[in-house]
């Protein structure tokens, strides 16, 4: 077995110093016993006396442990000196794989989208590594859930879209079928059928976009919208797999702006399997038009078709699913293809190994060490001379600290080293209310890391709003913390999780470059309390990834509270946290707030423009609450640049090194350099004193 030195040169420079050291003594000792020789007569039969021979071994012995324990610890501190290690081979496993659920909405394939998402809900608990997204389309397309490992979460956005599909079934079936006109809805009926409404409307605003211009069922723009909705498509080599759901029922108003043909060559080009799955809900529908006889039946058979035809021009299967055929079997059925068609990425990872060697090491100096002891214990503690005496002492004492100092191998962080935070999650708890467009934030904003802000106003002398602000702390934080998982929620009226806890840092810059004000007409004022449940959610999805990782939370917010509610206590998510800061927006003397389309809000007892006011008061008690810093922002952002590295600067170059800490103490040293060789340089060059002493006169005490 071969040793890896980092550092072969000292090795080869270390021993020829020692073979020129020992050739040196020998040579130097040669000259001094022909210089000081004195010859005595007749000691034959000394020498062959017991007591004679019984010392003679018994000193032989001892210089031959002495040599022994000097070769050992001299070799053993060469090889530290140049820095033994060990390549290994870091295999990416390939079950690792991104898995797009891409589901149709559109009122024409409901029933049998409903029984696959139940399905597909279970089969997520047996994933182990890979990574899943939900893409949600009808007119538009929303990315429901970005891709994401954080397998709870996609469970739980699964089970309220198994919601969704209930209230669409239920609503179809006891309204849309049953009654003409809305007004024929009987009152004891109205409280469900708003109630259901409601419903509907949180998936539909987003997948219904343009319905009245485009029409419905947009299938290939909600096949390319996925597509692209991978991570890294074009930068990071995985397994990319999109079950994609519908009955490929177009009904559009106008041309589509891509093909299913088109968006399914475009997954080919990007090595993006499509698995397409044909839901049971249409087949009835098929088979009740062929039992008819009509030409719904030509349609929906040239409609899968295809999509049969399209999804295996990506190398994937075509599934019309029925009794027979479940979620978990098509999921068993990817899962074999990918295991064949991936290949194992291997990494090298360079690690030091110099344990073996401190052995050998603190070996050698045990049998130097014990050696020397006994010599002089043996001759007496008075005897000989003193200064040899305290030669060997000082050298010992030297070799001593040096191995002790080897053994706890200290480290320092290079300047160089970028430190990737990858065990921290870190929540990002966004205020929207419209009072976070008030514009008494003026600031020099940013680009975004990788493109620009888009409509962002760049000149200081133009008042920024909070909202301004608050993008711009976030991109700030994600470059400071870079590896890091981020989550992003919002609350005005209600709270809402975007993201869950994900590397996709695009999704994430996207979600905050979007954040736009509440419907003006449904703006209920403001208060902290709306976050708190959605924040508690996020919270405990973080505790179950293990205790080796960190959460950090970040809340922007002005205070603010106009729905007359009392603040609520955060206290019970404190032991959840473990670093962060509540980060306030606006002035005491408060900022006028313009809302697109409408003008500046009026306030509606005196007719003038409302103004917007922060409440520290509020943001100071959540902070405690949560044992986490209270920054305010905006006066830091009015004030001199110099100032800002004492807040926001000053908490994330803590929380780094909390990050890096946590990591160091859990064995990752990325980014940390050795200095054990130095030590162990040392130790060698003690060595070669004690080597020397020892060939030149015998012995060093």
């Amino acid at each position: 077995m071969g040793i890896n030195l980092r550092y072969p040169g000292i090795f080869l420079f270390g021993v020829l110093i020692i073979a020129l050291v020992c050739l040196a003594a020998f040579l130097l000792r040669r000259r001094r016993r022909d210089r000081i020789r004195i010859r005595a007569a007749n000691t034959d039969r000394l020498k062959m006396h017991p007591l004679y021979q019984r010392k003679l071994v018994q000193a032989r012995i001892f210089r031959i442990l002495a040599a022994a324990g000097i070769i050992l610890a001299l070799a053993a501190s060469v090889l530290l000196s140049s820095r033994p290690y060990r390549r290994d081979a870091v295999r990416d496993p390939v079950t690792r794989r991104d898995i797009f659920l891409c589901v149709d909405l559109s009122s024409s394939s409901y029933a049998g989208v409903k029984d696959l998402v139940n399905e597909f809900g279970s089969t997520i608990d047996g994933l182990d590594g890979d990574r899943i997204g939900i893409s949600l389309f009808n007119t538009s397309s929303i990315q429901y859930v970005p891709m994401t490992d954080d397998y709870v979460f996609a469970r739980e956005r699964l089970d309220a879209l198994a919601g969704y599909l209930s209230a669409e079934e239920e609503f179809m079936a006891d309204y849309v079928q049953k009654y003409d006109s809305v007004y024929d809805i009987p009152e004891s009926e109205r409280p469900r059928y708003d109630e259901l409404n409601r419903i509907l409307s949180t998936f539909d605003e987003g997948i219904t976009a343009g319905y009245e211009f485009k029409g419905t069922s947009a299938v290939g723009e909600g096949l390319a919208s996925c597509l692209f909705s991978f991570p890294e498509l074009n930068k990071e080599k995985r397994t990319r797999i999109i079950l994609f759901v519908t009955d490929n029922h177009e009904e559009l108003l106008e041309d589509p702006l891509v093909t299913l043909e088109e968006s399914a060559e475009m997954c080919s080009q990007d090595k993006v399997t499509v698995f397409g799955i044909y839901p049971a809900g249409r087949q009835a529908a098929q088979g009740s038009a062929e039992s008819r006889g009509s030409a719904d039946s030509s349609t929906a058979s040239e409609e899968m078709r295809r999509m049969k035809s399209a999804v295996e021009l990506t190398g994937g299967s075509f599934y019309e699913t029925g009794s027979s055929i479940t979620a978990e079997q098509i999921l068993d059925d990817i899962a074999s293809q990918a295991i064949v068609d991936t290949n194992t990425a291997v990494a090298s990872l360079d690690q030091d190994t110099p344990l073996f060697w401190v052995c050998l090491l603190i070996a050698g100096f045990i049998l130097i060490a014990g050696t020397t002891l006994f010599y002089v214990l043996r001759r007496g503690i008075r005897k000989g001379s003193f200064s040899r005496k305290l030669t060997a002492a000082v050298l010992l004492g030297l070799m001593a600290v040096s191995i002790i100092v080897i053994a706890v191998r200290p480290m320092y962080l290079s300047p160089s080293a970028e430190i990737m935070t990858r065990n921290l999650d870190v929540a990002f708890v966004v205020d929207t209310t419209i009072s976070m467009w008030a514009e008494d934030h003026k600031i020099q904003l940013p680009t975004q890391p990788g493109s620009g802000l888009p409509g962002s106003r760049t000149n200081s002398s133009v008042p920024q709003t909070r909202m301004d602000g608050v993008k711009k702390d976030i991109y700030s934080i994600m470059n400071a913390l870079p590896g890091s998982n981020f989550s992003l929620i919002r609350f005005d009226n209600g709270a809402e999780i975007m993201t869950p806890f994900t590397q996709d840092i695009n999704a994430v810059y996207d979600m905050v470059n979007d954040l736009s004000m509440p419907a003006y007409a449904t703006a209920r004022g403001s208060t902290l309390n709306t976050a708190h449940d959605a924040l508690k959610a996020i919270l405990e999805s973080a505790g179950r990834k293990g205790r080796n990782r960190k959460t950090i939370v970040f809340i922007f917010s002005d205070g603010e509270t106009t729905d007359g509610s009392d603040l609520m206590s955060f206290a019970d998510l404190n032991g959840m946290i473990d670093d962060g800061a509540v980060l306030g927006y606006g002035t005491a003397e408060g900022g006028q707030m313009y809302y697109p389309g409408r003008g500046y809000v009026k306030n509606t007892t005196t007719g003038q423009n409302a103004l917007s006011c922060i409440d520290e008061k509020s943001l100071r008690a959540i902070a405690d609450d949560l044992d986490l810093t209270y920054i305010n922002e905006t006066r830091d952002a009015l004030s001199l640049e110099g100032l800002k590295g004492t807040s926001l600067g000053g908490r994330l170059r803590l929380i780094r090194m909390m990050s890096r800490d946590a990591a160091f103490a859990n064995g990752d040293r990325t980014g940390y350099e050795e200095t054990y060789h130095y030590f162990a340089a040392a130790a060698g060059l003690v060595l070669l004193i004690w080597l020397f002493l020892t060939i030149y006169r015998g012995g060093v005490a």
